[in-house]
């Protein structure tokens, strides 16, 4: 008869192993630590400055990470990724580039407009990096204010359109 033992492996561990995970991840999330593996945004910081309307146009957003090969960097409009907002790619993201800085990767992406126009203006850019330590985010903020020049088409209004003589008109 044969009295070996079973000792529980990972199998038998599987129920306690989540929450073990679990409470180190919040640990390690809430650690000091944890926020210098947290991912850094060094631009855009600051104000862009507006780009002339119906011209070509990019933004760059660079961070530093710890984490080479588990750090991801992408844009968002108005909440959704730039290739949903923008299915003609009016917009689009280019390719992320990586430059080993010492211990940390240097990661940049830009963001392409192909014909800078009011819309783009009026939508909220969003730079994400994350990593296993965290996420940061850096909006794009326009400086200045609207651009002045409007080279775009005008919407036109009644006053702008003939009626032809035969057609009545009603006033209400």
């Amino acid at each position: 008869m044969d009295t070996a033992r079973r000792r529980p492996g990972v199998m038998g561990a599987v129920p306690w192993l989540s929450l073990v995970l679990l409470c180190g991840c919040s640990h390690f999330q809430s650690s000091d630590a944890a926020s210098s593996l947290r991912p850094e945004i060094i631009t855009p910081l600051k104000p862009v400055k507006s780009p002339t309307l119906g011209k070509r146009f990019n933004v760059s957003c660079q961070a530093q990470s710890p984490f080479p090969r588990m750090t991801l960097i992408y844009w968002l409009a108005n909440g959704s990724f730039v290739e949903h907002r923008y299915p003609d790619e009016a917009v689009s993201e280019g390719d992320v580039v990586t430059e080993p800085r010492g211990t940390r990767v240097l990661l940049t992406r830009e963001l392409l407009f192909r014909s800078f126009s009011r819309r783009d203006w009026s939508t909220s850019f969003l730079c994400m990096v994350r990593n296993p330590a965290g996420l940061e985010k850096a909006l794009v903020h326009w400086d200045p204010e609207p651009p002045a020049q409007i080279s775009e088409p005008q919407q036109e209004t009644r006053q702008d359109v003939q009626l032809p003589a035969s057609t009545p008109t009603v006033d209400r």
